[in-house]
């Protein structure tokens, strides 16, 4: 085993290389990839929505967990790969220097791993152990493997704010969104409304709990939300759609006065007619529901803190299979394709990929 297959992604365009395997290093892994998903920031990339080089993130090596995408300075060019930081597998080799995970644990080949690295869309990738974490044994192959999605929104959802008795939108309904909607409502919610374009997903929304759910392309949210809370608007809004920044601008509309935005979305292009009026009038608060991007240590024990929640069923995965489809890694380009084609119609909450 000298080869493995990578994805790289143009705009339109998924091409899938076969590439050799580099040589252990010291610090290195050999991973067997068991399970990969598709993350909705891979789909905008798809359709061509990506960050100017004047807006990418200032952040050092300590903020970041592996090399950009695109190979390069500028983490968003084009082409972009080689592709995928979900997912996970099981170490078959480790390098002489590897003993411990960051953050503690003994390593041994045979364990599984969750990932916050690229490229997961793969047969076989090598990475530095600081990039893989173990696999709770709580939590099974399958659910570990969504380790960075599932880690990311579950601490998010810890981390939102929410009070007893407070009202919460989430737009977006998709993975993040309903991990987040479900955190509001354990954490005491009074109400939880619901916002996305797909009816399929706002389905689960309300099968999950939400007061209310609104479909987006049918009616106003923003006047939806006022109209339901009397013109006060909610105690917290959160932003899981990302992308375009419609997300952020539906937020905003949705908050009351010294409410709080609760950002979960990564926004890759300008928004247009912004105004930051109401940030400073409404004294409003902004949460980042950002788990990964501070520093490696600090990712792994916000990852680790998410998925104690996890481990203790603090929300409902099975609905997440339930609700997602299975593809085989030949059949990517068919498959991003087809949940790009009509963005209103890709209901599958978390699409999978495997080898």
């Amino acid at each position: 085993m000298t080869e493995t297959r990578v994805v790289y992604l143009n705009p339109g365009e998924m091409t899938i290389k076969t590439v050799p395997l580099p040589e252990l290093k010291p610090n290195q892994v050999l991973i067997k990839t068991y399970q990969a998903s598709v993350c909705g920031s891979e789909r905008y990339f798809y359709r061509g929505f990506s960050v100017r080089p004047e807006d990418e993130a200032r952040g050092g090596p300590e903020t970041k967990l592996g090399s950009g995408p695109g190979g390069g300075e500028e983490k968003h060019s084009y082409p972009i790969g080689p592709l995928g930081h979900e997912g996970g597998g099981t170490i078959v080799k480790m390098g002489a220097g590897v003993e411990e995970y960051l953050g503690g644990g003994k390593v041994s080949e045979g364990d599984r791993v969750g990932s916050l690295i690229y490229p997961t869309y793969s047969d076989y990738w090598v990475t530095s152990i600081n990039n893989v974490q173990p696999i709770p044994e709580g939590v099974s192959f399958e659910v570990g493997c969504l380790y960075e999605p599932l880690g990311c929104a579950a601490w998010a959802a810890r981390h939102m704010g929410v009070k007893l008795g407070d009202t919460v939108a989430v737009n977006g309904a998709g993975f993040a969104g309903n991990i987040l909607l479900q955190g509001a409502i354990n954490a005491g919610a009074s109400k939880v409304y619901a916002i996305d374009l797909v009816d399929a997903k706002l389905k689960i929304a309300k099968k999950l709990g939400a007061e209310q759910v609104i479909n987006a392309k049918e009616t106003d949210p923003v006047q939806t939300i006022l109209d339901l809370t009397h013109g006060e608007g909610v105690d917290i809004a959160v932003d899981a759609v990302g992308g375009t920044g419609i997300g952020v601008v539906h937020a905003l509309g949705m908050v009351r006065h010294n409410g709080i935005m609760a950002l979960y979305g990564d926004n890759y292009v300008p928004v247009k007619e912004f105004c930051f009026n109401r940030f400073h009038e409404d004294g409003l608060e902004v949460r980042n529901l950002n788990a990964v991007h501070y520093t490696k240590l600090r990712s792994v024990e916000n990852m680790r803190e998410a998925y104690r929640a996890v481990e203790r069923s603090a929300f409902n995965l099975d609905i997440i299979f339930e609700n997602s489809v299975r593809y085989k890694l030949s059949e990517i380009a068919e498959v991003f394709h087809k949940e790009t084609a009509n963005p209103e119609k890709q209901s599958s909450l978390k699409t999978i990929i495997v080898p």
